[in-house]
């Protein structure tokens, strides 16, 4: 073979990569939604330009005096597009996104111990979690609300029932869940003003259903919750978290993003979210109509595709802080639902402008 020609590399099987991939709205984030699977396909695009920089006297790119290239980037933005993709109706109404607009504070909900810290590191969705650090006898953070919630109607005035869920992410470090031995962390939403313990609803997480070293989301049903006193849906006045029963030895973990979740039965026309579409319950139809107004809401949180290798390893695509911020395409097809064809594009954060907001996850078991 002559010197310079490349020997071509034949790819396995295995490499392939199956083309049908799901699609996660808020994925392993408690709001997880499956959008259905892609039937025409879908496309990652990572967009770059690399710009030369170019010295005085010299006609092309450049080197440095240690051989480093002199070229940066002035653009690169992920984008998924999806085709032909089912859509689901998708309500829910934030109780506590744990970020520092809140009013998370030290204590049981009886005001007698715990110790609450705001953390930026480990954190399940946003900029923020709480962290608990709970003692062997007295443990527990809470949030006073700035005004009751009703947690029987959503914030387009549809009602929430029983067979609704609440959703909340709790993680805990391997150490700490030994510490936690045979304790519950439980989360209870309060009727009474702080320092009264007397009517409340509320839902043990047993150390059995936590995952360590990683974030465990919780989709409850609001009929699984127990009812002390006359604890109620209607005239929230906070929430707490609290251990139940002594650990072995002081407890840290964390929360975040308390929601809730409405079950999911109905389709929609509308570009979810990210396409910023606002909706509201008419009796007998939903109104879905364009929202002119862009707001912090309208972003997801990820935009993730979950897809395999023929030999069954997962390869996952995950767009951060993501808008639909194109075209919205909806076909009507004979004998099928409609179907839609969107393209999500990630998002820098301010103070984080070096993230890039696409992450490609290829397993290796």
């Amino acid at each position: 073979m002559a010197i310079g020609v490349a020997t071509p590399t034949i790819p396995v099987a295995n490499d392939i990569i199956l083309g049908e991939f799901n699609v996660y709205l808020n994925y392993n984030l408690p709001t997880e939604l499956l959008l259905g699977a892609t039937r025409g396909g879908c496309k990652v695009d990572i967009e770059r330009n690399i710009h030369t920089i170019k010295a005085d006297g010299l006609y092309g790119p450049q080197l440095d005096t240690n051989g480093v290239p002199l070229v940066r980037y002035d653009t690169l933005i992920g984008r998924i597009k999806i085709e032909q993709l089912y859509l689901k109706y998708f309500n829910r109404k934030i109780i506590s996104d744990c970020e520092s607009d809140g009013a998370w504070a030290s204590k049981d909900w009886d005001d007698t111990g715990g110790a609450y810290t705001a953390e930026t590191t480990i954190v399940n969705s946003g900029d923020q979690s709480a962290k608990c650090t709970a003692g062997t006898t007295v443990h527990g953070i809470h949030e006073v609300f700035t005004a009751d919630k009703d947690l029987t109607v959503f914030d387009n005035a549809e009602t929430s029932t029983t067979s609704d869920y609440i959703g909340f992410s709790i993680y805990i470090t391997t150490a700490e869940l030994a510490d936690l031995g045979t304790s519950d962390i439980r989360i209870i939403f309060h009727n009474d003003a702080f320092s009264t313990l007397t009517n409340y609803k509320y839902y043990d997480v047993e150390a059995s259903a936590l995952n360590a070293d990683e974030w465990t989301s919780f989709k409850v049903l609001k009929s699984a919750f127990s009812t002390t006193g006359s604890g109620l849906w209607t005239g929230v006045k906070g929430v707490s978290v609290v251990l139940n029963g002594a650990p072995s030895a002081e407890t840290v973990f964390y929360i975040d993003s308390i929601e809730l979740i409405q079950a999911q039965t109905n389709s929609a026309i509308v570009g979810l979210n990210g396409a910023n579409f606002d909706y509201t319950n008419e009796t007998t139809y939903r109104l879905i109509k364009p929202d002119l107004e862009l707001t912090k809401d309208d972003y997801i949180e990820n935009v993730t595709l979950v897809g395999q290798r023929l030999d069954g390893k997962k390869v996952k695509i995950v767009l951060l802080n993501a808008l639909n911020d194109g075209n919205i395409d909806l076909a009507l097809e004979e004998k099928n639902e409609l179907v839609n064809s969107a393209e999500f594009v990630g998002h820098y954060k301010a103070g984080a402008g070096t993230t890039c907001p696409i992450e490609l996850f290829e397993y290796v078991s």
